[in-house]
């Protein structure tokens, strides 16, 4: 009796290491069966249908100028905005780097906006904004993403005076018609025509105005 219940356990031991066995073996060819699927093939057909039918998106939307000399110099993308300090270019929204994670109730955030807003007004009127009132908030303001390289249209155009006054100020010989054929130029409709508002890209004029990119 005592032998057949030693042969019982033993029977029950050893199946008992068989499905651990069997379950570890299973844990194993998963994470190689998801890993070859989601780490390589996944990774590599994203890849391979972006490079292939989206090349510029894919490759961030870089905005590559080619210079008089033949060299090739990369300025930006056109999908993360870029901080100007001189009044000759166009101006576009807050620039943080990144989102913040504040909640927009918190008193925190409140203050927050408020040294932004008290830090870019300090920076229009070194460069000839005077009047604080008239300034668009898209112009004091960064957007959800904190990258934003787009601004409405009637922001670019409030700018266009100050713009022509600078660059007529270091010799160049341009007129406010100019400024605004180059930032129609620039502004994208909406999407399918119904989709969002008309957007500047600010990065983009600021080019055209400096002669890179006709």
């Amino acid at each position: 009796m005592k032998n057949e219940t030693n042969m019982n356990q033993d029977t029950r031991t050893e199946s008992g290491k068989k499905r651990r066995f069997g379950t570890v073996r299973a844990a194993l060819m998963c994470l190689l069966v998801f890993t070859l699927l989601c780490g390589i093939v996944y990774t590599l057909s994203v890849t391979v249908v972006g490079q292939a039918l989206y090349p510029y998106e894919a490759n961030g939307s870089q905005i590559i100028v080619t210079l008089k000399d033949g060299t090739k110099k990369v300025y930006g993308s056109e999908l993360i905005g870029q901080n100007y300090e001189d009044a000759k270019y166009l101006f576009g929204r807050v620039n943080l780097g990144a989102p913040t994670n504040l909640s927009p109730e918190s008193e925190e955030f409140e203050q927050l906006v408020e040294e932004r807003i008290a830090e870019r007004k300090e920076k229009l009127a070194a460069v000839g904004y005077t009047d604080m009132d008239a300034i668009p908030d898209q112009l004091l303001t960064s957007s959800g993403s904190g990258v934003d390289p787009h601004i409405s249209p009637e922001a670019a155009y409030f700018q266009i005076p100050a713009i022509v006054h600078a660059r007529n100020a270091q010799g160049e010989n341009i007129t406010e018609e100019e400024v605004k054929a180059i930032i129609d130029e620039y502004t994208e409709g909406r999407w399918l025509g119904i989709f969002g508002e008309e957007r500047v890209n600010v990065l983009l004029v600021n080019l055209a105005l400096d002669g890179l990119i006709e």
